[in-house]
C-alpha cells in the first residue's frame, strides 16, 4: 500500500517519501480502515520536526485522525466490517490502509461527508467532551476560547454557540478576526492590541470567563489564569504555541478557586460518548454546526498542506485518500 512516511525528523516537505510498505494486520480491538480521508493537524507537522511528545523515534507516518472503511475487524473490535467509521489512526492515516482502535472510534453519519467527518471526532467530540461532560457548560455562561482559528478552536466556538454560550476568542493578528465571527464569536481579541486578561475583564464586567478552552498552551495560559472567574474552569485542549502542555501549579488552582480539566474523545464513558452521537449528529443534521474547512487536497499534495501548519490555516486541512467503493487491492 502507499503511505506517507518520514525517516527522519526534519522540515515536511523535505522528509516526507511516499512508499510502498506492507498492510498492517490488526490486533485485538483494532480494525483495518480504508482510508477515505484524513485529518491533517498541527500535531502532524510537530511529529514530522521531532518536536511532539508522542513521537520519539522515526519512522513517522502522520495522519491522527480518519474517516475509512473496516476492511478487517479485529477480535473485539465494536463496528463489523463495511462500517464507515471516524477514528484514531493507530499506524498514521496519511496512507491508503490504517490500524483503528475501538477505543473511541464511532460510526459516521451517512448524512456526513468524508471531509466533514475526517475532522469531526478530534473537534466536535472533543469540545463536547470538554464543554459539556467535564466543565458541565451552562447557556448564558461566557467561554474564553484560546486560539479561535485553529480546527479545534474554532469548532469549540461554533458548538459554545449551540449550547447558548457567549464566546470570547483571541487571535494573533486582526487579518484572523473575521474567521472567528463568521464562526459565531461574540467577541475577538487580537493579542496584539494589549493584555488579554484585562480585555476579558471589560467585556464581563469584571467578573472573568466561567470556562477557559485552551488549545494554545503556555504562551497564554498565565494571561487566562488572570481572565477566569472564581469558580471557572480551566480545560485543557493542546498546546499550539509550545511543544507541551502547560503546567498549571496548584497553588494558583487554589488561589484563583478553579478547576482544571482535560478532554479527549478516547477518554470518556460509554454513556458520554452515546449522548454526544446523538446531541453532536441532530446538531449537525440541523445545520447549526460543521466543521470550517480551509482547504481539501489530493493524496499527492500532504507535503505542502503540511508546510501551510502553524498560523496559514483557517479551520481544517482534509487530505482526500480513495474513494468510495472498491479499494486498493489488499
Amino acid at each position: 500500500m502507499k503511505a506517507w512516511r518520514a525517516e527522519t525528523f526534519g522540515k515536511p516537505s523535505d522528509v516526507l517519501k511516499l512508499v510502498d510498505i506492507d498492510v498492517p494486520v490488526p490486533g485485538p480491538g483494532e480494525a483495518l480502515l480504508r482510508v477515505l480521508a484524513t485529518n491533517i493537524g498541527l500535531p502532524d507537522r510537530m511529529m514530522l520536526e521531532g518536536r511532539y511528545f508522542l513521537t520519539p523515534t522515526p519512522p513517522v507516518t502522520p495522519g491522527q485522525e480518519v474517516v475509512g472503511i473496516v476492511e478487517v475487524a479485529g477480535p473485539g473490535y465494536p463496528f463489523p466490517v463495511g462500517t464507515r467509521v471516524i477514528g484514531g489512526a493507530n499506524s498514521g492515516g496519511l496512507a491508503e490502509y490504517c490500524l483503528s482502535s475501538g477505543d473511541g472510534a464511532v460510526p459516521a453519519a451517512d448524512d456526513m461527508s468524508d471531509e466533514q467527518a475526517a475532522a469531526f471526532l478530534g473537534t466536535f467530540h472533543v469540545a463536547y467532551v470538554g464543554l459539556v461532560n467535564r466543565a458541565r457548560a451552562k447557556s448564558g455562561e461566557t467561554l474564553l476560547v484560546l486560539g479561535g482559528t485553529g480546527g479545534t478552536g474554532s469548532t469549540a466556538i461554533r458548538l459554545a454557540k449551540a449550547l447558548g454560550l457567549n464566546v470570547i476568542t483571541t487571535v494573533r493578528d486582526a487579518k484572523k478576526a473575521a474567521f472567528c465571527r463568521e464562526q459565531g464569536a461574540d467577541h475577538v481579541i487580537e493579542l496584539e492590541t494589549g493584555s488579554m486578561s484585562e480585555q476579558v475583564r471589560a467585556l464581563t464586567g469584571g467578573k472573568g470567563a466561567d470556562i477557559v478552552y485552551d488549545t494554545v498552551g503556555s504562551p497564554l495560559v498565565e494571561q487566562a489564569l488572570d481572565a477566569i472567574a472564581i469558580g471557572g474552569r480551566y480545560v485543557l485542549i493542546g498546546f499550539a504555541g509550545g511543544s507541551d502542555f502547560p503546567e498549571i501549579e496548584p497553588f494558583k488552582i487554589l488561589i484563583h478557586g478553579i478547576s482544571v480539566t482535560g478532554a479527549l474523545h478516547s477518554v470518556r464513558t460509554p454513556d458520554e460518548r452515546d449522548e454526544a452521537i446523538t446531541v453532536l449528529g441532530r446538531l449537525f443534521s440541523e445545520g447549526k454546526i460543521t466543521v470550517p474547512i480551509d482547504r481539501v487536497v489530493s493524496f499527492t499534495d500532504v507535503p505542502e498542506a503540511l508546510e501551510r501548519l502553524g498560523g496559514g490555516v483557517n479551520g481544517k486541512l482534509i487530505a482526500r485518500v480513495s474513494h468510495p467503493g472498491p479499494g486498493p487491492t489488499l
